[in-house]
């Protein structure tokens, strides 16, 4: 992984870019917390399902090379690079490739799981009401998408394993 090598030293550009993909996020958490709230089960769960995304990634963030550095994954709006610094040690062993791809497929599986809950719920609640908000927070949540792979994505310190940087070099 990218631990022993030279990674990328972020400039006070790219933190002011990385923060372009957090915009489009931001609305999409603040209305759809708003509308789930509305039926607060929804809400709840909600909010669970972001919270396992981000214990899911706490050990990937824990080998990443910029632990305690600026980290991109805070412009995605989340906690594990904290929580990754308070609850694992920074002596630990760095993660196996193996552990790297089980621990992705679970945050795979969260995050997209988190949106996907989220769209069902708008659809099904707000979609006769509202069909034109959930149209344009889904084009939010895919802005947000295409500005962390372009942004985000090249400059990451797995590049070397992770199978979204592979799909990166593809495209490129």
């Amino acid at each position: 992984m990218n631990q022993d090598r030279q990674v990328y030293q972020w400039s006070k550009r790219d933190r002011r870019l990385h923060l372009l993909p957090a915009l489009p996020l931001l609305v999409f958490y603040a209305v759809t917390l708003y509308l789930l709230a509305l039926n607060s089960l929804y809400l709840v769960v909600f909010i669970l399902l972001w919270l396992a995304t981000n214990l899911s990634a706490i050990r990937i963030c824990a080998g990443c090379p910029y632990r305690g550095r600026y980290c991109p994954g805070l412009c995605q709006l989340f906690i594990a690079p904290f929580l990754s610094t308070l609850i694992i040690k920074a002596n630990s062993k760095k993660p196996r490739s193996q552990s790297f791809k089980v621990d992705l497929a679970l945050l795979g599986v969260f995050g997209i799981g988190s949106y996907l809950f989220a769209f069902y719920w708008l659809f099904v609640l707000y979609w006769s009401e509202y069909y034109v908000i959930v149209l344009v927070l889904l084009g939010f949540l895919l802005l947000y998408m295409t500005l962390s792979f372009f942004l985000l994505c090249p400059k990451c310190g797995y590049n070397d394993i992770c199978p979204m940087a592979r799909v990166h070099k593809a495209f490129k």
